[in-house]
């Protein structure tokens, strides 16, 4: 293990996750770890590149020293940001998972019981199949999970990086509100949205800012696509500053002119379930708990309709495709796992309006040892323009 001074966390953090991990491993009794999604290297050791639609793999024994298996181009990055020591890099014209079956018989686990990520977007059917054909002599067990049972409860350490985050995203939301005008494109708003949360300190965020005028705010995840921005249209916003790939998502709405009746229920209605929510939030309770107070609001109001989606995503660690961590733990029905202190989450009561788009004020949120507290600070309501 490399001692390092210019990590993004202390050593004695990533000891911890590794520790904590090595525990867990040994519940399963897993005598080596094979890390294949790219969110969990990351945790683990400081990695990150947007690179991972090629093959990467970490090993972690469950006694001596991690080794990584990255496609040589990035292993550049593993020397530069993490603590790892030994690298087994591949070439291009390299098969990659010959190189992790070879590794593992240098280090002399071919023969080990290795858990493995078999639910992961970045380790492949083929691959999967391909390692388990080579490695006959090995026992591999599905150990999908057991590194993100560490990173849904984050360290003061990470609630700071968070914190930090979310000042640049507010700098983005503010940017894209002031944006919003009548005859503005959907591009002008996201290109400000972008630039003044990169100038306030984000680095490249997992997903790009979300932008949807008029019509297109009922479009799941729409974003800017050059429509012209009209007198009545509401204009839903929503991005994430990021630091070190932790980040802190936040959503607002727009409006163009006089709001109707509706839209102004609606505000009030979406507003009434984030606060029903926050006053539920606390150690104990259920996601399913925290998910009906705010779904509950919403069944009931005028329009007849209801949350659309989860109330809230686990948030934290995040690479493209997405900034979330909701794989991990999200608040929607039948979700029996009690909330616990230091878990982040994105919260998003909202509400369709029909026949002219989406209210949201979210939030990125902590839970402390008797509630929650918000992590960004913007102003919530709609923004009339």
């Amino acid at each position: 293990m490399r001692q390092r001074d210019d990590l993004v966390f202390t050593m004695e953090e990533y000891q911890r996750r590794l520790w904590e991990l090595r525990r867990r491993m040994d519940e399963q009794e897993v005598e080596v770890m094979l890390v294949t999604t790219p969110e969990n290297v990351c945790y683990l050791t400081g990695f990150e590149s947007p690179g991972h639609y090629y093959f990467q793999a970490l090993l972690i024994p469950r006694d001596g020293e991690p080794v990584m298996v990255p496609r040589r181009l990035e292993d550049s990055g593993v020397q530069a940001l993490t603590w790892v020591e030994f690298s087994r890099p591949y070439e291009d014209h390299e098969d990659p998972i010959e190189r992790l079956a070879g590794t593992l018989a240098d280090f002399g686990w071919e023969d080990r019981r290795i858990g493995y990520e078999r639910n992961c977007w970045f380790f492949t059917a083929p691959q999967q199949e391909q390692l388990l054909a080579t490695c006959t002599q090995a026992t591999f067990v599905d150990c999908s999970g057991i590194v993100e049972a560490g990173r849904v409860i984050k360290s003061d350490a990470e609630v700071a990086l968070m914190r930090k985050a979310a000042r640049s995203t507010e700098a983005g939301m503010q940017a894209g509100i002031e944006a919003i005008a009548a005859g503005v494109s959907e591009n002008e708003v996201a290109a400000a949205m972008h630039g003044a949360m990169i100038r306030a300190g984000s680095e490249w965020p997992a997903i790009v800012p979300f932008v949807a005028s008029g019509y297109r705010g009922a479009i799941g995840h729409a974003t800017w696509a050059g429509r012209v921005i009209e007198p009545g249209d509401i204009v839903m916003l929503e991005l994430a500053g990021c630091l070190k790939r932790y980040h802190a998502p936040l959503m607002r709405t727009g409006f163009v002119g006089e709001p109707s009746a509706r839209v102004r229920e609606a505000e009030k209605v979406v507003q009434a379930a984030f606060e029903k929510m926050m006053d539920t939030i606390r150690p104990g309770i259920t996601a399913a708990e925290a998910d009906s107070a705010g779904r509950e609001v919403i069944a009931a109001h005028p329009f007849g309709g209801e949350q659309g989606s989860r109330s809230a995503y686990s948030v934290g660690i995040g690479l493209p495709p997405d900034w979330g961590e909701g794989h991990i733990l999200s608040m929607q029905p039948g979700e029996t796992r009690p909330l616990q202190a230091n878990m982040t989450f994105h919260l998003l009561p909202w509400i369709q309006v029909p026949g002219e788009g989406g209210i949201s004020f979210s939030e990125t949120i902590r839970v402390t040892e008797s509630g929650a507290e918000r992590l960004t600070n913007f102003e919530r309501g709609l923004f009339v323009r």
